[in-house]
């Protein structure tokens, strides 16, 4: 809103604000400086069409109509506004005082620049905006006591001191002392922005005079390139998107891409970004109308209110009708074309060295775990902290084809029973698997195995595992079984069959195993003959 409370003139926050006949406002004292005296030939004109009776009335001319404003040369205001210097009188004429206005004397809106001849009440003619300037009067006091409040808001001190920085992650206010205690530049906070406090409004940078008027381009120092410290900027390789220095080309780091001048480039995308900043600075505007609206209808001055409800009920209306009408349509010229240079991408694809991957690469997953397993080398080894046997599943499901991976006992101490097999995604994780009806499992010791599901032990096989031992599972979904290995040897008859749905690779173990997962294996087509269960 605080455009919306600025004279076009002086750029400040209306001082003693008038209403001119077009219902724009500008500050008495800056009235003052753009009132002008009107020519002699305009007099005649005047004098002649309206028969000289004109001096008492405000009239109401467009600038193109009555030459009002091209007479002498005109200046800027701090805000950018033309201003125009007053005329000397003709020779002989009364002198008369400053701002009074005599009948010859008019005023150019800064803004729409139509122009209003002055009677002889001068400047005093024209209404004061009360309405508006009991809203500077309000805002001015509400940024006053924002800024006041700009104190540390971790001191111990009382009264606290005063702000130095704002963290704009943690949003809060630090002053100098409790910044370097409780927000360092190093850690979590290292990446934090701090930034200035709430300025007061007479201090710079807050907006209160409005006048500050440099651009901080002026004295921009050109970038240079990252590569090469003496180089500027003067390319653009279009294929990395990204401004390059002439010494960057001569190595041939962009040979073969698409390089353009840098100047080139930056008028071409300004194409869209005019039109960006055009669209922001619409809705900065909008918004700020709609907040000055706003405060308009708290006030309680009925009199203050009609006094400008008609003008502003025409500008709401104005600019409703710019966004209705499709003012914001996109305004890409003709010579913005998009394409897709698609060459880079076809260098890449043909620079590419595939590898095969193996259907069934997979490792535990620690997401699904027991809280007692203990992952390692890339969620491909398993242990655990707990004497009792807890379960893992492997981050792979299957449902059809052929899959065979194998587990190294890494270390196996004092004849625990770990179980290798396959599980549905809710198994009880904290028994022994195979021990309810979501798991198919074989669990060995160092001299027999077993096959259980549904805690139904089933053949009872010789030949266990030790450390070193490797343990193979071979999950045939094509014909429904599951079959295990032991050191490559096929460990009794196919373990279980009729097996349809989804499965994942699933593992028991107690905290004096630890085995290591390798998967993406060939599927084993000639094997040692199977044991033969003792049952």
């Amino acid at each position: 809103m605080e455009e919306e409370l600025k004279c076009p003139v002086c750029g400040s926050l209306f001082r003693e604000p008038i209403i001119l006949p077009c219902s724009h406002n500008v500050c008495l004292p800056c009235a003052r400086t753009i009132a002008v005296q009107t020519p002699e030939s305009e007099q005649h004109l005047a004098a002649g069409g309206g028969g000289g009776d004109h001096a008492d009335k405000l009239s109401l001319h467009s600038e193109t109509d009555s030459g009002y404003g091209s007479y002498t040369p005109s200046l800027k205001s701090p805000n950018g506004v033309r201003v125009l210097p007053l005329v000397p009188a003709p020779p002989g004429a009364a002198a008369a005082p400053r701002g009074a206005g005599p009948a010859s004397s008019s005023l150019t809106c800064p803004q729409c620049h139509r122009s209003a001849s002055l009677d002889q009440r001068g400047l005093r003619g024209f209404q004061r905006n009360r309405l508006l300037e009991a809203i500077v009067q309000r805002y001015q006091q509400g940024r006053a006591a924002a800024a006041a409040a700009a104190k540390c808001q971790l001191c111990d001190r009382s009264p606290p001191e005063p702000a130095a920085v704002l963290c704009e992650q943690c949003e809060v206010l630090y002053c100098a002392a409790c910044q370097l205690r409780c927000h360092p530049a190093r850690g979590p906070f290292a990446k934090h922005r701090l930034a200035p406090p709430p300025a007061h409004p007479g201090a710079p940078g807050g907006g209160g005079d409005g006048g500050g008027g440099k651009g901080a381009g002026g004295g921009r120092k050109l970038p240079t390139c990252a590569e090469h410290d003496l180089e500027n900027y003067s390319m653009y390789c279009v294929s990395c998107r990204s401004p390059v220095c002439y010494q960057c080309l001569e190595e041939g780091k962009h040979n073969k891409h698409d390089v353009k001048a840098l100047g080139a480039m930056w008028k071409q995308h300004k194409v869209v970004w005019d039109q960006i900043n055009h669209c922001t600075l619409k809705l900065r505007q909008s918004t700020g109308l709609m907040e000055y609206c706003l405060e308009v209808i708290k006030e309680n001055d009925p009199s203050g209110f009609l006094q400008i409800s008609d003008a502003l009920i025409k500008r709401v209306q104005v600019s409703q009708e710019q966004w209705v009408k499709g003012a914001l349509e996109p305004k890409v010229s003709a010579e913005f074309d998009l394409t897709l240079d698609s060459e880079p991408l076809l260098q890449s694809i043909h620079q590419l060295d595939f590898i095969q991957m193996k259907l069934a690469w997979f490792t535990f997953d620690p997401s699904s775990a027991h809280r007692d397993i203990v992952l390692s080398n890339d969620n491909q080894t398993a242990t655990c902290n707990s004497y009792d046997d807890r379960v893992v599943l492997g981050t792979a499901a299957f449902s059809k084809g052929v899959h065979y991976w194998e587990l190294h006992v890494d270390r196996y101490d004092n004849h625990p029973d770990p179980a290798f097999g396959i599980a549905r995604i809710n198994v009880v994780k904290d028994m022994m698997l195979g021990k309810d009806d979501k798991a198919w499992a074989m669990y060995v010791d160092n001299n027999r195995s077993w096959f259980m599901h549904c805690n139904s032990h089933t053949n009872r096989t010789e030949g266990g595992v030790s450390k070193g031992a490797t343990v193979g599972v071979l999950l045939d979904l094509n014909k429904h079984n599951l079959t295990f290995y032991i050191n490559g040897q096929q460990q009794g008859p196919p373990a279980f069959e009729n097996i349809e749905g989804v499965f994942m690779p699933a593992l028991s173990l107690n905290r004096n195993v630890q085995v290591t997962l390798h998967t993406g294996l060939e599927v084993p087509q000639s094997v040692k003959q199977p044991k033969l269960p003792n049952n």
